[in-house]
């Protein structure tokens, strides 16, 4: 068995793609004043392979993002994020819909092999 993961990255509610960034580094937590600083998040998925082949996911990291417009230099918003174990309920909605139609689409076999509690953290609770 393998490891396997990929990074969804959002900006607000956006998807930008399942990749690195651009950024050259993210840094400690950022200074005071975020006004100049665009947020995002970024979300680990992390699964398992055997000979090459996804067979199913098991975590999230979650880490929430804000870079500097003018620099470009990114900084982790919190010491959770760092981490990337910000809270599930961090997500809105639409993020939550987006990653589970993404790892529908992308792998729906490593999806059907997925534990329910993952599945289900991806779903959203009535009221």
């Amino acid at each position: 068995m393998a490891q396997w993961y990929t990074q969804l990255i959002f900006k607000g509610d956006q998807f930008l793609g399942d990749s690195l960034t651009g950024w050259q580094g993210v840094e400690g937590t950022p200074p005071p004043d975020l006004s100049s600083f665009e947020h995002f998040t970024a979300v680990i998925v992390s699964g398992y392979a055997l000979y090459g082949q996804l067979q199913g996911y098991y975590a999230l990291g979650i880490a929430h993002i804000v870079v500097d417009k003018a620099s470009d230099k990114a900084y982790y918003q919190s010491e959770q994020s760092i981490l990337h174990m910000e809270s599930l309920d961090s997500l809105t909605p639409v993020q939550k819909e987006t990653i589970r139609t993404w790892l529908v689409e992308h792998y729906p076999g490593a999806w059907e092999n997925s534990m329910d509690a993952f599945k289900k953290s991806l779903v959203m609770e009535p009221g």
